[in-house]
């Protein structure tokens, strides 16, 4: 004998996986993982090397004052399963959870002894901040950059990233 609703089989299947979709949560690092880190910044670093030949003298902006600079990392249009991503779900995930990795930080920033032991976070650093907490500049390439006081990244989430030169 059988326990709960009875249905065909193949509604079966169809009923245990909405179950199952509906139980599983994603978490930041399943839109920019480690590696979607990597590749952006490696894309910033051939845009960089591109205008250089051109422009032998080009550099990024520079962060000024206390202000901190973040290379924006945008959310893959594929998850890592091969799922497209639509722009409406990427656009609520990156208002969940806006990263980006610290570029350059003002000479004035994380100076304030009223309000700084040590910095928060340095050039290498992966942060998450608030989004419209930053003023947003767009390369060519269509990376963006953004600039935020020293007082607004909200997290690290790790360190370490080779930042484009």
């Amino acid at each position: 004998m059988t326990k709960g609703l009875l249905m065909p089989r193949h509604q079966m299947a169809a009923a245990a996986a909405i179950q199952k979709s509906t139980t599983y949560r994603i978490n930041s690092d399943d839109w920019a993982t480690k590696a979607d880190v990597k590749a952006q910044l490696e894309q910033l670093q051939e845009y960089i090397d591109d205008r250089r030949v051109a422009e032998p003298d080009y550099t990024l902006p520079q962060a000024i004052g206390w202000k901190v600079m973040v290379l924006m990392v945008t959310i893959p249009e594929k998850s890592a399963g091969g799922v497209i991503v639509v722009d409406d779900a990427r656009e609520q995930r990156s208002l969940a959870s806006p990263q980006g990795v610290v570029l350059g930080v003002g000479p004035q920033a994380f100076k304030d002894p009223s309000r700084f032991d040590e910095p928060w976070v340095s050039v290498g650093d992966r942060i998450t901040l608030v989004k419209y907490d930053a003023s947003m500049f767009q390369l060519g390439n269509g990376q963006r950059l953004g600039f935020l006081n020293d007082t607004q990244p909200i997290s690290r989430i790790d360190s370490g990233w080779r930042t484009p030169q």
